[in-house]
């Protein structure tokens, strides 16, 4: 999807503003709930003056917001840090600053290993990005703009104030002056942060603190301002969210939310990411349906991780549902909401699988036909009760689970791509689709289909005449190409013809004109060839 920059603050920054001046850019890793706080960090130093440019060749800040949850994801951090590092060296980049989970997981590890970073923030402190950047800038703020006070810090924790790192609190929610990174048509809205689950496995608990429910109003706003903005597709996400309200009201009210957001009717789509498989009733399950077209929808999309089925595995794992209540609930999506798409992800070789529980699993995934789905192997995270375990799984061992799980759910989704060829459904196109050789095709759009979430599903390829990304257009899928969609526009006005194509067609309706009348059509004159373009030799 393609990036663009909207200040939800409004107009830019003038020039007598501490940073006024200095040029931004971010890289941003991991889930889209780690997007929408660089948006939220990147806005904070737009609205001091720095400007946006993420095609610059040379940047006074380059922040760098680093995923935790896995091994691979630091590791992934470390790559981009010391490539970074590397253009810092060549003069691209004046002040690096790496901020997001892996500082917590991993910073003062970091720290020491890349001295020549500039800052280091938790997700706690990305508040405070503003004074970090004028104190590297060499800014001062005026007085109407005075900072809040900063973290008390430990010699162990700085070295000249470089490494912020506060213990897990509460973040705070900060939209006002977000700087939208995706298409503009879509975007993230955060209704929570942290998380109460304490899955054995997981360590987010101890990186993003406990759960936080975005009070009602706030999120009404958000969503308020984001439909002002041209936003069409409206993406809630949360560590969890059917857990949002629990610690605003005494219980989960989802259902209240949603509702209330429908009910605007400001918005085509509204999905809904990371649900839980606690806390779903019929009246949650009765919002997850398409509505008339020109009304908000809450889309038949039902995103629930599971990670395993076997009841005993599940206890391991702390997952509070066993392997009944599991096939309970995947029935009643399929019973109550029509044509609802399915999303989960699924772990192989938690310590304890056995060759049993394993086949229980591909049975599993067999017998449910899950439309997507992500399969990982278990990483033993340092802080995780789940690492030190008994009965660790052998690495060799589970890799030959992962890809058998692997491949038979990527045939299930290739079968259900090729099920719909032929059928009608509406697509949102998100950009123009890039040739070979870079450059954008008018012709041909990339987008998505009800089954699709951003950045993580499948694909649409459509091909047609006056494309826009941002538009929604019903579409014939004609053909499939591994999981991903060809698809062309039902509207005849938007059929992509080549120009000899439609030459050679209206020449065809004027000589059936002429006959019609009677008339011989009249003999169209050749080309010459000469040296203006023919290929006859010169005379």
């Amino acid at each position: 999807m393609s990036n663009s920059l909207d200040v939800a603050s409004g107009a830019q920054s003038p020039s007598s503003l501490p940073l006024a001046g200095a040029v931004c850019s971010v890289a941003s890793l991991g889930c889209p709930k780690n997007l929408v706080d660089s948006e939220s960090t990147l806005g904070r130093l737009i609205a001091l003056g720095a400007e946006f440019n993420p095609d610059a060749s040379q940047v006074d800040f380059f922040l760098l917001n680093t995923c935790g949850f896995l091994r691979s994801a630091r590791a992934e951090a470390e790559e981009y840090i010391a490539e970074a590092l590397e253009q810092k060296k060549a003069g691209a980049i004046r002040f690096l600053i790496v901020a997001g989970c892996a500082v917590v997981s991993d910073g003062k590890e970091l720290a020491e290993k890349y001295p020549q970073v500039d800052a280091w923030l938790s997700p706690y402190d990305e508040q405070n990005i503003g004074d970090v950047a004028l104190e590297l800038f060499g800014a001062k703020r005026a007085p109407e703009q005075a900072a809040p006070a900063l973290p008390v810090l430990t010699p162990e924790q700085t070295a000249a104030a470089k490494f912020r790192c506060t213990p897990a609190r509460n973040l705070e929610f900060h939209d006002k002056s977000r700087a939208r990174l995706t298409a503009p048509h879509v975007a993230y809205l955060k209704i929570a942060d942290g998380c109460d689950r304490f899955c054995t496995y997981c360590t987010i608990p101890n990186i993003r603190g406990r759960y936080v429910s975005k009070p009602f109003d706030a999120i009404m706003d958000e969503a308020s301002r984001l439909a002002d903005s041209g936003v069409r597709e409206l993406v809630l996400i949360a560590q969890e969210t059917t857990f949002w309200g629990k610690d605003l009201y005494g219980a989960p009210d989802l259902k209240r939310l949603l509702a209330a957001l429908k009910e605007k009717n400001r918005f085509d789509w509204i999905r809904v990411l990371y649900t839980y498989p606690l806390f779903w009733d019929d009246e949650l399950i009765s919002l997850f349906k398409m509505e008339a077209p020109g009304t908000t929808s809450i889309l038949p999309y039902i995103d629930v991780p599971l990670q395993h089925c076997n009841s005993e595995l599940l206890k391991r794992m702390n997952r509070q549902v066993d392997k009944v209540q599991t096939e309970e609930l995947l029935a009643r999506f399929r019973e109550e909401i029509p044509n609802v798409v399915l999303r989960t992800s699924l772990i192989v070789g938690f310590p304890g699988e056995t060759d049993a529980m394993y086949q229980e699993l591909v049975d599993f995934v067999e017998k449910q036909r899950f439309e997507r789905a992500g399969v990982f192997e278990f990483s033993p995270e340092p802080g995780a009760p789940a690492a030190s375990m008994p009965d660790q799984i052998a690495p060799e061992i589970k890799r030959r689970r992962f890809e058998r799980l692997y491949a038979k759910q990527e045939r299930i989704s290739r079968q259900f791509a090729r099920g719909k060829i032929g059928q009608t459904v509406d697509v949102m196109l998100d950009t123009r689709c890039v040739s070979e050789s870079g450059e954008l095709m008018r012709n041909v759009c990339v987008g998505r289909t009800v089954a699709d979430a951003p950045d993580v599903d499948p694909v649409v390829y459509v091909t047609g005449r006056d494309l826009q990304p941002g538009d929604l257009i019903p579409c014939e899928i004609v053909d499939a190409q591994g999981m991903d969609l060809i698809a062309v526009p039902t509207d005849p006005e938007k059929i992509y013809v080549s120009k000899g194509e439609r030459r050679e067609a209206a020449e065809r309706e004027e000589a059936e004109s002429y006959r019609a009348q009677g008339l011989t059509p009249p003999q169209k004159k050749k080309k010459r060839n000469d040296r203006r373009g023919g290929k006859g030799k010169r005379r």
